[in-house]
């Protein structure tokens, strides 16, 4: 017992060095295309970058799903955007998830 009251401070501690990012973000659609785990659309950032994120976001891919019926090649979509990193110690393994979208 009095050594799983030990491992209590360093699991929070640990646990309070993850790190997360929220934000819209305006993409270009690049392309529609498909996978071998399905249809995915690649999604380049249209204008400037946005600021703050865990790691720089100038491209991302999402599953058409998550964008507006009709989209082509060429449209300008404004999705939600989220980036976690679970351990903020390594710089790295950042997630980002793209969407729901919605039309610029």
């Amino acid at each position: 017992m009095r050594k799983l009251l030990l491992l209590v401070p360093v699991v929070l501690l640990l646990s309070g060095c993850a790190s997360e990012w929220n934000g819209e973000v305006r993409f270009k659609v690049r392309t529609i295309g498909e996978i071998s785990s399905g249809p995915v659309v690649a999604l380049d950032v249209d204008g400037d970058k946005p600021s703050g994120t865990l790691e720089q976001l100038t491209s991302g891919v999402t599953k058409p799903d998550q964008l507006p019926a009709g989209v082509k090649v060429g449209d300008v979509v404004v999705c939600s955007v989220r980036q976690h990193d679970a351990n903020g110690f390594d710089g790295g393994n950042t997630e980002t998830a793209i969407g729901p979208c919605k039309r610029a």
